[in-house]
């Protein structure tokens, strides 16, 4: 099958549709997806040949010299052909272009997406990644 890639960031309908096809319905307050999305950095969509997006990742920072690669969708049909790694390619170097130098990108992985990430080089042999989720009282 061919795909068509475009750096963008997704819509807020792509993003949608992809975040609900992974099962992440519930990981979103889906209300700030729009200024969400239009704070990203960078971006990337795949379409199948009907021009249905079918993969998707994104880039939020400072776009400067840090970044942190956000969001990167598989469509369950579309997995095994090599999408994720196109787009992990495609953010790293609009990344790159943009830092215009060495910068620091972060990201935190689903267990099934480890795999795809270690080889784009990415590894957490010296440093440990930390989160929280801030709620109002």
């Amino acid at each position: 099958m061919t795909y068509r890639f475009v750096n963008a960031v997704p819509t807020v309908e792509e993003h949608g549709a992809l975040a609900v096809a992974v099962g992440w319905q519930d990981a979103f307050r889906w209300e700030a997806i729009p200024a969400s999305l239009a704070g990203s950095v960078c971006g990337v969509v795949a379409y199948d040949a009907e021009g249905q997006p079918v993969a998707m990742g994104r880039v939020v920072g400072d776009g400067a010299f840090y970044f942190y690669v956000q969001d990167v969708v598989v469509h369950p049909g579309h997995r095994r052909r090599g999408l994720g790694r196109e787009v992990m390619q495609r953010l790293r170097a609009q990344v790159l272009e943009r830092a215009g130098g060495d910068c620091f990108v972060g990201l935190f992985s689903t267990p099934e997406a480890v795999e795809l990430y270690q080889d784009a080089d990415f590894g957490a042999e010296t440093m440990t990644g930390m989160w929280q989720v801030l709620r109002p009282r």
